[in-house]
């Protein structure tokens, strides 16, 4: 009897901690990255190419706070009975996925942005317009979506009766998920990396030569500051996409603590990209304190020479 009220005990505190964990990231995430939605819609200096990744992300990470995260605390944590069978499942499964790889997809063309900003200089700069930050926004979506459906196609015919979600996720994830999982993440962060590899000698070579330029040092910091901040999306994608992963295929049974910490960290995902893609950003910090002071004003944040550019570069096309 001592022992029935144990278990129970501690299944109750599981619970609610998983479900606190959860809570925090979907409201860290919800607010964090409606505040950068905020920003953008407010100042229209803020409306570049690198800000409309940005913000895709952020949309990204708040529709997975409103959708995937609530479902994930009722199917996984409460193991609620309605939710099973095999369309419901496989409609939840497939959701769940597509926003893992729409997050995937938006950082490795993040990175590709910056690549080019920091090696090609003023050549990308006249060539990108807002135009093209559109259409990569679409290219993202299309081709998370293409990758998630097109794999899930194979599941389309599996079936085990009503089995709760999580039985056929687990299925999913035994008959092809594995096998997409390198082509989905590794060789994303594989990308990331090289091409972080690459900006940060670039931006060791430029400081080298035009750090006794005064012109030119204030444009060296910013770019050292982008490297640095690309070396924080590398390691974060590390910790919260590629390390997950790696647990999913660890963990033997699932349910444990060391299976919910991967479903966690991708979750937490969504609450840590507005602090490194935003909170670092010296435009938007200076937004968000002028967003303080004159929310519904005209006012906006100060533009740099480069924006100017672009501005113009988006009027001729």
């Amino acid at each position: 009897m001592n022992e029935t009220i144990v278990v129970t005990f501690c299944q109750c505190s599981d619970l609610i901690s998983r479900t606190l964990m959860i809570a925090t990231a979907m409201i860290g995430s919800i607010f964090g990255n409606g505040i950068i939605c905020i920003l953008f819609i407010r100042f229209k200096t803020l409306r570049t190419v690198p800000n409309i990744l940005i913000v895709n992300l952020a949309i990204i990470d708040i529709l997975n706070g409103l959708t995937n995260m609530p479902l994930f605390i009722v199917w996984y944590i409460c193991k609620v009975y309605f939710l099973k069978g095999r369309a419901l499942s496989w409609f939840i499964v497939t959701w769940y996925v597509l926003f893992m790889y729409l997050t995937v997809v938006n950082l490795t063309v993040l990175t590709l942005d910056r690549f080019g900003a920091i090696v090609f200089g003023f050549r990308y700069h006249s060539w990108k317009t807002l135009k093209k930050g559109k259409i990569a926004v679409l290219f993202v979506w299309v081709l998370a979506a293409a990758y998630t459906y097109g794999m899930f196609i194979l599941g389309l015919n599996f079936d085990i009766g009503d089995a709760p979600v999580l039985e056929y996720r687990i299925h999913y994830l035994k008959n092809f998920g594995r096998y997409f999982i390198v082509p989905g993440y590794l060789v994303p962060f594989s990308i990331m990396l090289i091409l972080g590899v690459m900006i940060w000698r670039t931006v060791c070579n430029h400081r080298r030569r035009l750090s006794t330029l005064y012109p030119h040092l204030k444009q060296v910091r910013s770019d050292v500051k982008t490297a640095k901040t690309i070396a924080l999306t590398v390691l974060a994608f590390l910790i919260l996409g590629v390390l997950p992963m790696a647990l999913h295929s660890v963990a033997r049974k699932h349910g444990t603590w060391l299976n919910f910490l991967a479903y966690f960290l991708m979750d937490l995902n969504s609450m840590v990209n507005p602090i490194i893609y935003s909170l670092r950003t010296r435009r938007f910090r200076k937004a968000f304190l002028l967003f303080l002071k004159d929310p519904f004003g005209t006012s906006q944040p100060h533009m740099t020479s480069v924006s100017l550019q672009q501005k113009k570069n988006t009027r001729k096309t």
